[in-house]
């Protein structure tokens, strides 16, 4: 058995009744996959744009650099 499984149970003994069907119906709830679980990864489309107009390039910006002039001798 999976080890929090384990302390979930231990600890479900604890509770009254009606918390102990809460904690069920949200566990059989989770297994099946209908829960709403908050979104915490963002993907590339929700990124793409998120900077727009904020960075901005110097217009030299394929200009040799002088100090690195030696070593383009």
């Amino acid at each position: 058995m999976n080890p929090l499984l384990e302390k979930i149970l231990a600890e479900i003994d604890q509770l009254d009744f009606q918390e102990q069907l809460d904690v069920i119906s949200y566990l059989i709830a989770r297994w099946q996959g209908t829960v709403n679980q908050p979104k915490n990864s963002f993907s590339r489309q929700d990124l793409f744009g998120c900077l727009r107009g904020k960075v901005m390039m110097a217009d030299d910006f394929n200009a040799p650099l002088k100090d690195f002039a030696e070593y383009m001798e």
